[in-house]
C-alpha cells in the first residue's frame, strides 16, 4: 500500500507551491512576534523622533535594515522612515550592553502631524527585523 498524496494536501506541505495565498502568508500577515502600544509626544508641525529599529551582532556589527511598513497612516500627519544611524539601548543582562555606547545602523521612524494640529494622532507600523523578528506597534502621539 503506497502513500497518496492529493493535490491539496500536498499543497500544505510544500508552502508556495500551489496558487493563491497559502495559510502561512496570511497567518505571517497577522501574527506578529511582539505586538506593543506606546504613548508619544510631538509639537504641532515639528518633525518629532519616534523610534529606531536596529539589529546588532554581540560584537556590534549590524545584521542588516530592518523592513518598517505602514498599516495605518496618522490621520492628522505623516510617517517618515530613514535609514540612519542610532544608540542601542540594551539591558544590563543583554550580551550587546557593551554597544549602547556607540551608534549603529538603524531605520529611524519620524512623525510630523500637519501645522497648527493639537490633540492625538494614532499610527500602526509592521517591522521586519534584520534577525526575522516580525513587530507590531502601535503609536499614540499626543501632539500639543
Amino acid at each position: 500500500m503506497g502513500l497518496r498524496i492529493t493535490a491539496m494536501a500536498a499543497c500544505g506541505i510544500v508552502l508556495g507551491a500551489c496558487p493563491g495565498p497559502s495559510w502561512a502568508d496570511e497567518t505571517a500577515k497577522s501574527s506578529p512576534s511582539i505586538t506593543a502600544t506606546y504613548v508619544k509626544g510631538a509639537m504641532s508641525g515639528t518633525k518629532q523622533y519616534i523610534r529606531s529599529y536596529l539589529a546588532i551582532n554581540p560584537d556590534c556589527s549590524s545584521m542588516g535594515l530592518s523592513k518598517a511598513t505602514v498599516v495605518t497612516e496618522p490621520e492628522h500627519g505623516q510617517v517618515i522612515v530613514e535609514n540612519g544611524e542610532a544608540y542601542p539601548d540594551f539591558d544590563k543582562d543583554n550580551v550587546r550592553v557593551r554597544c549602547n555606547d556607540r551608534k549603529v545602523p538603524a531605520v529611524l521612524i519620524f512623525y510630523q502631524s500637519e501645522a497648527g494640529f493639537t490633540g492625538a494622532d494614532r499610527m500602526v507600523l509592521d517591522t521586519v527585523m534584520a534577525s526575522g523578528m516580525f513587530y507590531r506597534h502601535e503609536f499614540t502621539i499626543n501632539v500639543r
